[in-house]
């Protein structure tokens, strides 16, 4: 994936900076998975279907409210698939939207096989978006002692951005050229490369997290 030529096409397209990195980290993440893939709050359809990779014989299964989802479920109620049924569970984008998160980890783990993989972003800085609800903003520490709370192990925590990204997105729909929307997050993206890596360890600003866990094995 050429990622100068993603961000103009999406730039152009209308897609905010934070999910245009976020695909990137999918793309670079979330790759030869195979088995049941639970595609949890992903709206009607595979929103990020083009950034995985999943092994041909595997079964994608889009779980959501909205009526064209594969299976119509409230991720925040107990999921309708048996214990250990699923390989690999996405979940982009929702978890700061549901009042508790431990609890939808706990049922995510559920789900989830023995030595199953979750795959989960959430925003850190980002506007309030009451989607009907906004409940959470999650550091680092936060996001380990949930995922420590639902008894996922071998988690790893990554920031997507920086704070020139991060700032950009909430003041960049005041630019309403594109072309300097993108000549924009093209210079946040370099200030956030140039940023000392010093500063981003210990007072990280990203966009948000995203997370890779793991259920126990047995």
């Amino acid at each position: 994936m050429n990622k100068f030529w993603d961000l103009v096409k999406n730039t152009y397209r209308g897609k905010s900076l934070a999910r245009v990195l976020l695909c990137w980290k999918i793309a670079e993440q979330c790759r030869g998975l195979c088995g049941v893939v639970l595609d949890l709050a992903g709206g009607g359809g595979e929103r990020y279907g083009k950034y995985w990779q999943i092994e041909k014989g595997s079964k994608i299964i889009n779980v959501d409210l909205d009526a064209r989802a594969n299976v119509k479920a409230d991720i925040t109620k107990p999921l309708p698939f048996t214990d250990g049924y699923a390989d690999v569970v996405f979940l982009f984008n929702a978890l700061y939207i549901v009042k508790d998160p431990v609890a939808v980890l706990q049922e995510i783990r559920r789900v989830l096989k023995p030595g199953g993989k979750l795959f989960f972003y959430t925003p850190f800085i980002f506007n309030e978006a009451k989607e009907p609800n906004d409940y959470w903003r999650f550091t680092q520490q936060g996001l380990e002692y949930i995922l420590r709370q639902a008894g996922f192990v071998d988690f790893k925590i990554e920031p997507i951005g920086e704070r020139f990204s991060a700032g950009l997105g909430l003041v960049e729909k005041i630019f309403l050229l594109k072309t300097i929307k993108l000549f924009a997050r093209l210079l946040a993206l370099l200030l956030n490369k140039i940023y000392p890596v010093r500063l981003k360890v210990q007072h990280p600003c990203p966009c948000g997290y995203f997370v890779q866990g793991q259920t126990p094995r047995l």
